[in-house]
């Protein structure tokens, strides 16, 4: 792999990422990740699971013997799961624009089988909500924004899991500095 940002957003990757985020206290085998994943061949999802433990991203939380055999527990590290701004500036805007449109791809899939979910259970509630707002901020009120705007991400994703009844909610963000 050349960098992190390819072995980050690649869409099985991606997939692998989302499912061990919803998983960050307990960790999943390989093979419970095959179960939940179920669109991806087995082999190539050990394979990807392979590329992401190399490069750090991610780590056995724990290991269980089962029969002749030990299972691993993963889970994601978050700190080698992100892409840090000197990794960003080096991509080109090609890479850029692939990898943002592996997000917004990521983001159509998981609509999909919202819907999907809310069709078969017969309901017509829908709880999703988008918006586009655009603020004049300048440098230091952009730079503020950007930085609650992270804390109260992480605040609220660790404080998840304590209720393992919730339902999983995806927030996402794409920022566009000046358009």
């Amino acid at each position: 792999m050349a960098n992190k940002a390819e072995i980050l957003m690649h869409p099985v990757r991606m997939k692998i990422s989302q499912v061990l985020m919803r998983n960050k206290d307990t960790g999943l085998t390989s093979l419970e990740m095959v179960k939940i994943i179920k669109d991806v061949p087995q082999a190539t999802l050990y394979r990807h699971i392979q590329v992401m433990s190399d490069a750090g991203i991610l780590r056995v939380l724990k290991e269980k013997k089962v029969k002749s055999v030990v299972e691993k527990y993963y889970v994601l590290n978050e700190l080698e799961a992100k892409l840090n701004m000197e990794e960003w500036k080096k991509a080109s805007h090609e890479k850029k624009l692939d990898y943002v449109s592996y997000y917004q791809l990521s983001l159509m899939t998981q609509y999909q089988i919202y819907l999907k979910k809310i069709e078969e259970q017969n309901t017509r509630e829908d709880g999703a909500t988008f918006s586009l707002v655009e603020m004049k901020l300048d440098e230091e009120q952009f730079s503020q924004f950007q930085n609650e705007l992270n804390e109260l991400m992480t605040k609220y994703y660790h404080s998840a899991g304590k209720d393992t009844e919730a339902p999983v909610r995806t927030i996402a963000f794409t920022i566009i500095p000046d358009a």
